[in-house]
């Protein structure tokens, strides 16, 4: 006489896969932050790069009010470029992987800062990612 499975079993059966999942998707969300994270950071130094390209051509840093924007269009404040060109191609560069704006300050050292709001998109929260750090 054959015997299938009771619906009892089932359930159980059911119910370890669903944990099994559970626990799969939870650590790929750990994963998919750390990407973004590492994205981010990638970003920052490639800013850092075209920032002394933009130093070199310009004679100076952008102000912290003329912003990464001044890689991507010509300032028009002061300190006004003595040479300017388009370094980054897209305004949708300057968002970080959580498509929040990157913050760039020029501190007093002439140091250019940038800084990301991380994965909470609020700026001043402990997963801020900066390149201070």
């Amino acid at each position: 006489m054959a015997r299938g499975f009771s619906l009892f079993e089932m359930v159980i059966v059911m119910g370890i896969i669903g944990l099994i999942l559970g626990g799969a998707i939870y650590t790929m969300g750990g994963i998919k932050n750390t990407a973004a994270i590492k994205t981010a950071q990638s970003d920052m130094g490639s800013f850092k790069t075209s920032l002394d390209s933009y130093e070199l051509l310009a004679g100076n840093y952008p102000s912290t009010e003329q912003g990464l924007e001044a890689l991507y269009k010509r300032p028009t404040g002061s300190p006004r470029p003595k040479q300017w060109t388009q370094i980054v191609t897209s305004e949708d560069a300057l968002l970080d992987p959580w498509k929040t704006k990157y913050k760039y300050e020029l501190g007093d050292n002439r140091v250019p800062v940038i800084t990301s709001a991380g994965p909470d998109r609020e700026f001043g929260g402990e997963d801020d990612i900066s390149t201070e750090d």
